[in-house]
C-alpha cells in the first residue's frame, strides 16, 4: 500500500481545509491497529474533499467536467451533479465547520441560477426539475443550518403528494411526467432515501409511510429475483433507501433485495486486468466502466456489510469484505497524486481528484464526491472492526 505523505495540497486553500489536515499526519501503518490501518483512507477522503473545496469557481458552483492537463472546466452546469456535491459539502460542515462558507456559497449560487429550487418558485414548470433533483434538494435542506424546518417540511410534503401506490413517483415534476421508466426507478430510490432522512430528522410518520410504500412499489414492479431487473446504475440508491429504513426501524422487509443487489454487483468484479472495478464483458451490457459506478457500487457493498455484521451473517461479511478491499484498491488507483500529475500545466489542480476512467484523464464532479464518501466510510468501518 502506497501512502502519499505530502500535504502540499493544503497550500491551495489553507483556510478551507485546515480541519481536513488533521487526518493526513504522517504515521506508519500498523496492520494490527484498526486506527492506523484506517488512517490512509481518511487521507484519501481528505484529499478528494480538498480538491472539491479548492475547485470552487467564482460563480460558487463546482466544475462538473474538469480537464486537468489544461486546468479547464466545461462551461455547462449539470444541476443534478451540483446537488450531489452540495449535499456532500453540507454534510461535511458538521465535522468541519470551515466548510460552511463554501457550502453556503454553492447553495446560494444554485438558488440564483435555478429559481425552481426556491420555495416561492416550487411550482414553476419553466425550470422543469426531476424527482431526483427535488429529493436531493430536500436532503440538502435537512442539512443546511440556514434553512428553516418548514422549507424542508414543505419540500417533503410536495414529494409525498406526487406518489401513487399504483404508478409510483413520476420521473419529472411540474408538470408531472414519466418519459423514462429507467430514470423513474433511479429517482425513486433517491426520493425514498430523502423521505426516510426527513422522517429521521423530524419524526414525520407521513414521510416514513410514503418512503416505505416507494420501496414496496419497486419490489412489486421490478422484483429482484426476475432476470433483467438488475442494473448497477439503479442498485445503489435503492440499496441506500433500504438501509435508511433499516436504520430507522431496526428492521426492513427488503433486506433480501439489498443483499441480492449486492451479490449481483460482486459478480461484475470478474475483470482479470481490473479486478476491483464493477465491469465485465460477460452477461448484460451495462455501459462502459467509470468511477461513479465503481464508487456507488462500493458504497452499496459497505452498506450491506454493515447490516450483515449487525445480523451476524458471517458468510456475507466475508464475501463483502473481499469485494470491498478489491474495490478500494481500484478507486485508489484512479486518484491523482503528486508525481503522477507533473506533466500537467497546473498539477495542483488535479491532486486529490479521481479520473472518470482509467484511460481518460477527465475528472467528473460526482465521481470525486462519491469516492470521497467511500474512503471516509471505509475508514470508519476499519476503525470499528467491520472491515
Amino acid at each position: 500500500m502506497t501512502i502519499d505523505r505530502s500535504n502540499n495540497i493544503f497550500k491551495v486553500a489553507p483556510c478551507l481545509v485546515t480541519a481536513l489536515l488533521l487526518v493526513t499526519s504522517c504515521t506508519a501503518v500498523d496492520v494490527q491497529s484498526p486506527y492506523l490501518t484506517a488512517r490512509p483512507y481518511q487521507q484519501y477522503a481528505a484529499k478528494a474533499d480538498a480538491w472539491l473545496l479548492q475547485s470552487q469557481q467564482a460563480s460558487g458552483l463546482l466544475p462538473y467536467y474538469f480537464q486537468p492537463s489544461t486546468a479547464s472546466a466545461q462551461r455547462k452546469n449539470y444541476r443534478l451533479g451540483q446537488l450531489i456535491a452540495a449535499e456532500h459539502l453540507a454534510r461535511l460542515t458538521k465535522p468541519h465547520s470551515r466548510v460552511g462558507t463554501p457550502s453556503k456559497t454553492q447553495i446560494n449560487a444554485m438558488r440564483a441560477i435555478w429559481p425552481a429550487l426556491s420555495s416561492e418558485h416550487a411550482n414553476d414548470s419553466s425550470g422543469q426539475m426531476s424527482l431526483g433533483e427535488h429529493a436531493l434538494w430536500l436532503r440538502i435542506l435537512l442539512l443546511s443550518q440556514d434553512s428553516p424546518q418548514q422549507l424542508a417540511d414543505s419540500q417533503a410534503a410536495d414529494l409525498r403528494g406526487r406518489f401513487s401506490d399504483h404508478d409510483g413517483f413520476p420521473e419529472k415534476l411540474n408538470p408531472e411526467s414519466t418519459d423514462s421508466r429507467f430514470m423513474q426507478r433511479y429517482f425513486t430510490g433517491q426520493a425514498a432515501l430523502a423521505l426516510f432522512e426527513h422522517a429521521g430528522a423530524t419524526t414525520s410518520l407521513a414521510s416514513l409511510k410514503i418512503a416505505g410504500a416507494a420501496l414496496h412499489w419497486l419490489d412489486d414492479n421490478y422484483p429482484p429475483q426476475e432476470k433483467g431487473n438488475f442494473h448497477p446504475t439503479l442498485a445503489p440508491w435503492h440499496a441506500f433507501a433500504i438501509a435508511a429504513q433499516y436504520r430507522l426501524n431496526g428492521v426492513s422487509p427488503h433486506l433480501d433485495t439489498l443483499f441480492a443487489m449486492s451479490d449481483q454487483l460482486i459478480q461484475l468484479q470478474s475483470d482479470a486486468e481490473f479486478p476491483g472495478r464493477f465491469f465485465t464483458e460477460k452477461g448484460p451490457k451495462f455501459g462502459s466502466p467509470n468511477v461513479v459506478r465503481d464508487a456507488l457500487s462500493t458504497l452499496t457493498l459497505i452498506t450491506s456489510l454493515d447490516i450483515a455484521a449487525d445480523l451476524g451473517d458471517s458468510k456475507r461479511q466475508k464475501q463483502y469484505r473481499k469485494a470491498i478491499w478489491l474495490a478500494l484498491d481500484n478507486l485508489r488507483s484512479l486518484q491523482y497524486d503528486h508525481g503522477v500529475v507533473t506533466t500537467f500545466a497546473q498539477p495542483m489542480k488535479a491532486v486529490g481528484a479521481l479520473r472518470f476512467r482509467h484511460n481518460d484523464e477527465m475528472i467528473r464532479l460526482d465521481g470525486v464526491v462519491f469516492s470521497a464518501k467511500v474512503f471516509a466510510r471505509a475508514a470508519i468501518m476499519i476503525q470499528n472492526g467491520r472491515l
